[in-house]
């Protein structure tokens, strides 16, 4: 019966050593960014906002990081102060 005891009890402490998992930790998602003028902002909300604003679909945006210009359609460049209101 001691043996059990012992058995269980270092089971027991065993199991209660493992590392465990926080949820909170894994369910964080890092959000994509983008840089205009040396500030970052959110990719998704920047281009819903700048597609609303300049009437262009969103679909057909895309970003040139190197040159922080907006391109529509691969031909027609968009400076982002154009449309959008940023920080100075």
């Amino acid at each position: 019966m001691k043996r059990y005891l012992l058995f269980i009890a270092l089971l027991g402490l065993g199991f209660g050593a493992c590392k465990k998992e926080h949820a909170g930790e894994s369910e964080k998602e890092a959000v994509e960014t983008i840089k205009i003028a040396g500030f970052s902002y959110p990719k998704d909300s920047t281009f819903t906002v700048f597609a609303k604003y300049s009437g262009l679909p969103k679909e057909d945006l895309v970003f040139l990081q190197d040159e922080e210009m907006f391109i529509y359609k691969n031909y027609l460049k968009i400076a982002p102060s154009d449309y959008l209101n940023l920080k100075k």
